[in-house]
């Protein structure tokens, strides 16, 4: 749920926007924030962005480009942080890195995505402190490092999917999640109550909701997957659906 104190920063962005004749945009935010407030506001433009196709954490910009008359980026820069000590190198975590960043001052929510490739670590980062990462950042755990802006994410950082089909008895939340998981049908209906379930990333309670096509849905602590479509029905009734499954 929308906190007060969201809305309102929110608002101010959007009567920003609208005086002023410009975009405006929020700090990088969770996907079920991005839901959530996507969802409160219907009708006011907001397009939603993370850097590249598949991020996670995202940035909201506020303004309509037929109604301001120009297009422009959105105000994200993507570092790369390469360790020097080669095959001395100790290995290094998300932690390691998001610790290091944050050690200089920034604040998280001026961080996007953070991806970790052998010696290599990608961050998302705000335009507005990415200067601060380039010029202050030295180290990360016990690696000495180098840092960078690069233009673009390697090919193989990119989401593995899966296409699979399973006969399921009805389309529901928790029936979806059981097959694809492997789970059984209480253990999907406790990750809806529980609220570890999000569609699109808004929080799904209900275990009995309908999935449709097009949709993702994450699992905490499982993984997530997008629901392509239903398919025919097997001699037993069931229905096929197909699915791709987040690797």
């Amino acid at each position: 749920m929308l906190s007060e104190e969201r809305k309102n920063r929110i608002n101010e962005l959007i009567k920003r926007s609208e005086e002023r004749g410009i975009f405006t945009y929020s700090n990088f935010i969770s996907p079920t924030s991005v839901a959530e407030i996507k969802e409160f506001f219907r009708g006011v433009k907001i397009i939603s962005f993370g850097g590249f196709e598949y991020a996670e954490r995202q940035m909201l910009r506020f303004g309509d480009e037929n109604e301001i008359a120009y297009e422009e980026d959105f105000p994200i820069t993507l570092l790369k942080i390469s360790l020097t000590g080669g095959k001395f190198a100790s290995q290094i975590t998300h932690r390691d890195v998001l610790g290091a960043v944050l050690n200089l001052g920034i604040e998280r929510q001026k961080l996007g995505d953070i991806f970790i490739n052998g010696n290599f670590s990608f961050v998302v980062a705000h335009k507005t402190v990415a200067p601060l990462i380039l010029a202050e950042l030295k180290s990360v755990g016990r690696n000495k490092v180098e840092v960078e802006e690069v233009f673009s994410l390697p090919q193989d950082l990119a989401p593995k999917k899966i296409l699979k089909e399973f006969p399921i008895s009805s389309n529901r939340a928790d029936g979806v999640i059981c097959k694809v998981f492997n789970l059984s049908r209480e253990e999907g209906s406790n990750l809806c109550k529980s609220g570890f379930v999000t569609v699109n990333g808004k929080i799904c309670e209900q275990a009995g909701k309908p999935i449709k096509s097009g949709e993702t849905v994450a699992v905490k602590g499982f993984g997530k997957f997008t629901f392509l479509e239903e398919g025919g029905v097997s001699k037993k009734g069931k229905i096929y659906i197909s699915v791709e499954i987040f690797n």
